[in-house]
């Protein structure tokens, strides 16, 4: 029961915050563990619209009697029809503003349903999903979200404040905000506040309050006191003028690029005519997989195409496991996206990828391919092959499949934990779909003998065709990465590090992105051999 509460200090402008209400109409009701109080309620109502800049004036004479919660409808004034968005001035003949948020009431369910305006939409390119608007041009960018009550009732659209202010400035309006707040609690004594038990009445710039206490005769005996605190607020959120996704301003922002290593930085206007390469950290590829919707493919084994929308670039992995990328491309991004790759971008070293080169500059693609790019074929081609020797599919199904090929890739490998966790997606992906039994039940046992894992049982049934040492050397990589997944999930497990690395094929020695592609590369052959010899049984 602080004074303070009931004159609303802690309720601070709109201006600067990073999300916007467009309408809004929460109430939170309490049984505080207060002696002497029985129940507070917290009222927040706001109502919002965008108006044109000479209409400001207009639109200042609103208060919350004019623009408030109430439902939208469209109306016909003197043969005039007005859209369910208009809002008027005082004088009901001007047009003053639109209301980003209309309220759809549905009588007959007694539902409302809000609509964000689709004009805002459209412009900033937005998607809706459930309760949420993303922009997918940008990384699937959360824009706007809609929030609701315990029965479904809308209670709150808000909108980050970046998004709202670039379709602003580019319809050259304000957004208009009228507020109504209340708060309320009921006590069995009135409290020692300044202005009780008479109430108070002020005005503060824009802001008009209230204080008072009554007596609620409806209430039961010894709880009818009741204190309250109301302020009717208006006020502007002010866009900064800047539009660079509805107008398409230029960004006045521009990031920089190391070209060379003199410490020479270049915006990507500046390498936009240049025959410069950049070099960028391999963590950036993970960056960037974590949007949804980006890009990423392969051309050949060390080239491919990333991004974080579908839009990539063309890349290429040099021996030191850096992206390297053809300058002047970085200017097909956007800026939001420019600032990622600038945030991984190092000095160049080791060179440009070799792959890369002979592409762009020698027009001579190489004739080689990404293990990343063939995993998935090469699993099938194997479950099929095994299939016809085993008259079923010997690799279960399993919903996370794609999402685990998808993470398959040699930029895992940033670290030895890095490639741990790659080895054990490839242990998931293969060696814990495989049917054991129905692989055991091919094979012959002794009386008593254990039936052995999967990739033993796979190495037994070799050995139906082919001798056992030619059966371990095919086997091999695929027991290397079972190693090293095993290494990931105990401790003390650097013993199996070291042999699990050297039975994958890797060579320890060069940098854990390579590494990491060399395990991708021995994996995927490991599985093409198996396939084959299959396939002649």
């Amino acid at each position: 029961m602080r004074q303070e509460w009931f004159e609303f200090g802690d309720v601070h402008p709109l201006q600067r915050r990073p999300w916007i209400p467009l309408r809004q109409s929460t109430e939170v009701e309490e049984a505080p563990e207060v002696p002497g109080v029985f129940r507070t309620l917290n009222y927040c109502g706001r109502s919002t619209a965008a108006i044109a800049t000479e209409h400001r004036a207009l639109a200042e004479q609103l208060d919350w009697s004019d623009l408030d919660l109430g439902n939208d409808r469209p109306e016909i004034r003197e043969d005039r029809y007005l859209p369910a968005e208009t809002l008027l001035a005082r004088n009901w003949q001007d047009v003053i503003g639109v209301k980003l948020v209309v309220d759809q009431y549905v009588e007959h369910e007694g539902e409302h349903i809000w609509h964000l305006h689709h004009d805002l939409v459209i412009a900033l390119g937005l998607v809706r999903e459930d309760d949420t608007w993303f922009r997918p041009e940008e990384g699937w960018a959360e824009v706007a979200r809609l929030s609701r009550d315990n029965d479904g009732k809308p209670v709150l659209l808000e909108i980050r404040t970046e998004f709202l202010g670039d379709y602003l400035s580019a319809r050259r309006m304000g957004l208009y905000v009228s507020s109504y707040f209340e708060r309320r609690a009921t006590v069995s004594a009135l409290p020692s506040f300044t202005w009780l038990p008479d109430g108070y009445e002020r005005e503060n710039g824009r802001d008009r309050l209230e204080g008072r206490a009554y007596v609620d005769d409806f209430a039961p005996e010894g709880e009818r006191q009741i204190v309250s605190g109301a302020l009717w607020r208006t006020e502007w959120f002010e866009p900064l003028g800047l539009s660079t996704r509805t107008r398409g301003d230029a960004d006045p922002v521009t990031t920089t690029f190391a070209p060379d290593a003199t410490g020479v930085r270049m915006t990507p206007a500046q390498l936009r005519g240049s025959m410069t390469y950049l070099h960028f950290r391999p963590e950036l590829v993970s960056v960037l997989a974590s949007y949804r919707g980006h890009a990423m493919g392969w051309y050949s084994r060390d080239t491919g195409s990333i991004g974080a929308t579908r839009s990539g670039i063309h890349f290429g992995v040099n021996d030191l496991g850096r992206i390297t990328i053809f300058g002047k491309d970085i200017n097909r991004l956007d800026a939001w996206e420019q600032r990622i790759w600038s945030a991984f971008n190092v000095a160049p070293e080791g060179g440009v990828s070799t792959e890369l080169w002979a592409a762009q500059m020698q027009v001579n693609p190489a004739a080689t391919e990404a293990p990343e790019w063939v995993l998935g074929a090469t699993l099938n081609n194997f479950n099929a092959a095994l299939a016809d020797h085993l008259g079923a599919h010997p690799l279960r199904d399993h919903e996370s499949i794609p999402q685990l090929l998808r993470r398959a890739h040699r930029f895992r490998g940033i670290d030895q934990d890095g490639i741990l966790a790659l080895a054990k997606d490839l242990a998931r992906l293969f060696m814990e779909r495989i049917e054991v039994d129905l692989v055991c039940g091919h094979l012959t046992f002794a009386q008593g003998e254990k039936k052995p894992g999967s990739l033993k049982a796979l190495e037994r049934l070799l050995t139906l065709s082919i001798p056992e040492a030619d059966a371990r050397a095919m086997m091999a990589p695929l027991f290397g990465i079972y190693d090293l997944r095993l290494a990931d999930a105990h401790l003390g497990g650097e013993a199996k590090i070291t042999s699990g690395l050297e039975r994958a094929g890797v060579d320890v020695s060069g940098p854990t992105v390579i590494q990491a592609r060399q395990m991708l590369d021995g994996f995927v052959s490991a599985l093409r051999a198996l396939t084959a010899q299959f396939q002649k049984d």
